[in-house]
C-alpha cells in the first residue's frame, strides 16, 4: 500500500460517529466541551455528556447531595449544546467504582468512538499523589482519547480542519 494514495478524510469522518465527553463541570472541563462539541458538529456525531458524582457517605447518605445540582448543571449544557445545533445527551454516573472505571464502563456501553477529556495539568508531586483520571482513562479506553489541557486554544477557535491536518 502506498501512503502517498492514502487520504484520511472520509474514513475519519465515518469512524467518529459517537463522542463522549467526560466533565467534572468545572472551568476544567469547559474548553474540553468546546472542542467536543466542535468535533460532534464536523463529524455530525452524537456527543455524550458524562459526569460522575461521588458516592454517598456510607451510613449517613442514600444518595450523594451532589447528584440533583450535577444533573442541573448538565440539563444546562445539554440546552446550550443544542440551542448551537450539537445532537447531545448527558449522564449523571453514580456508583462505588472510581471515576475512571465509570467513565470507561459508560463509553464502552454506549459504543463511544472518542473520548474528550479536560485536564488541569498537575505535576510533580501532586500528581504522584493524587494520580490523574485523564491518564487512567487513557491507559484503559477501547477507544483514542483527546486530551485538552484547561489554558489551550479557547471555546471561541475551533480545531485545525482535516486538511491543515494533513499539510
Amino acid at each position: 500500500m502506498k501512503l502517498a494514495s492514502y487520504t484520511a478524510g472520509p474514513l475519519i469522518q465515518s469512524a467518529v460517529q459517537r463522542i463522549a465527553h467526560a466533565t467534572d463541570l468545572t472551568t476544567i472541563s469547559e474548553n474540553a466541551l468546546a472542542w467536543a462539541a466542535t468535533l460532534a458538529k464536523v463529524n455530525t456525531a452524537e456527543l455524550l455528556l458524562l459526569h460522575v458524582v461521588p458516592p454517598p457517605t456510607p451510613i449517613f447518605e442514600t444518595e450523594s447531595p451532589l447528584k440533583t445540582q450535577a444533573e442541573f448543571e448538565l440539563s444546562v449544557l445539554l440546552t446550550r449544546l443544542k440551542l448551537n445545533g450539537v445532537n447531545a445527551r448527558g449522564f449523571v454516573l453514580c456508583g462505588t467504582k472510581s471515576i475512571d472505571h465509570q467513565i470507561l464502563q459508560a463509553t464502552r456501553l454506549e459504543k463511544i468512538d472518542l473520548i474528550v477529556m479536560g485536564t488541569e495539568g498537575r505535576k510533580g508531586i501532586s500528581r504522584l499523589l493524587v494520580g490523574s483520571v485523564a491518564s487512567r482513562v487513557i491507559a484503559r479506553a477501547h477507544c483514542p482519547v483527546l486530551v485538552v489541557p484547561a489554558s489551550t486554544v479557547t471555546a471561541s477557535s475551533p480545531p485545525p480542519t482535516r486538511s491543515q491536518h494533513l499539510r
